[in-house]
């Protein structure tokens, strides 16, 4: 369905647009998303995010809307295509898929660094939420077993319930709906276990005798580890809040990004999960194979990643930065 705002999103590239090509256009985009394969997704982002990237893939976005609505001008149409990229990202979330997922993971960790991205309106990042904070939980219902079992016990309770066919299909039902619900406990307790524990898996340390700052993108990657479902709990985040408050002196306060990456383990670094075909999409990850590759990052690193040279995040908001990203690249591997 059309967002009701969409005649002002359309009158950024086009000043009171006539409202009768305002649903066809919609619908083109949305159109196009239903289609999208796995390596348009980072090109799609971009447009929506960065004015003026994604040349190349603009122009078979273009050539692709003008197929499916033939008023949408071909040429000279560049803020236009980041509306329609727009509209294609908002409906592709109208319902649950792994593409769905994969876009709104990447939204949300768009919003890292104040003005980094660019987009066409606010609503799209809104929506990135709501998906998401809806699909966690539709992801991890409240167990359900003992319905289940108790509609196949008393299938059992008749004579000859082993030929029966329905009773066969509650059999399955059950044994279904158990696994999953293992599979939901399992993610409960692998967190419980790491928030007490108080121990670092991955630098086989105690949290007191690390700093937020050298911990911040581990404690990162060792939440990833632990999440069995996408999208992951919302949860998450605020426990790595909580396990780096359990680290030693030196506060969570704000820090040029590349002091906490050249503090960072270098053996970890050399494994870390990185970006290179998210790039900015990803900034966190892509820093940590540009230091992996070069042995630390520059100016001119940052400033491609939409990045200041003077910006500071917190270890904590670092960690989160890098649990989103490490997410959205899970999300994309699920797509290929």
């Amino acid at each position: 369905m059309m967002h009701p705002h969409f005649y002002h999103w359309h009158g950024r590239a086009d000043l009171k647009p006539a409202t009768d090509i305002l649903e066809p256009r919609w619908k083109a985009a949305a159109q196009f998303a239903e289609k999208i394969s796995a390596p348009d997704i980072c090109p799609l982002l971009r447009l929506v995010l960065f004015p003026g990237s994604e040349t190349e893939f603009g122009k078979r976005l273009s050539e692709a809307l003008v197929k499916l609505e033939p008023t949408f001008p071909p040429e000279n149409n560049a803020e236009l295509l980041r509306v329609m990229a727009t509209a294609a990202i908002h409906s592709l979330m109208d319902k649950p898929c792994n593409e769905a997922d994969a876009v709104a993971l990447a939204l949300h960790a768009a919003t890292f660094a104040h003005g980094r991205v660019q987009p066409i309106c606010k609503e799209v990042m809104l929506r990135a939420a709501e998906y998401l904070a809806k699909e966690s939980e539709r992801m991890r219902p409240a167990p359900n077993v003992a319905t289940h079992f108790k509609a196949l016990n008393e299938a059992m309770e008749a004579e000859g319930w082993q030929s029966n066919e329905s009773a066969t299909r509650l059999l399955g039902d059950a044994v279904n709906e158990l696994g999953d619900t293992m599979g939901r406990i399992s993610e409960e307790n692998q967190f419980l276990w790491w928030l007490v524990g108080r121990r670092s898996s991955i630098l086989k340390t105690r949290r007191d005798k690390l700093t937020p700052k050298n911990y911040a993108l581990v404690a990162a990657a060792e939440a990833a580890e632990r999440v069995t479902l996408l999208p992951p709990a919302g949860s998450v985040e605020s426990l790595l809040d909580e396990v780096l408050s359990q680290c030693g002196a030196d506060p969570d306060s704000p820090t040029p990004l590349v002091e906490i990456l050249g503090t960072t383990s270098p053996d970890w670094v050399k494994n870390a999960e990185t970006g290179s075909v998210t790039n900015d999409l990803t900034p966190i990850a892509s820093l940590l194979g540009i230091q992996r590759e070069a042995g630390k990052v520059d100016a001119q690193a940052l400033k491609q990643l939409h990045l200041s040279t003077k910006g500071k995040s917190s270890p904590a908001e670092a960690a989160r930065q890098y649990f989103r990203e490490l997410m959205f690249l899970r999300a994309l591997k699920q797509l290929s």
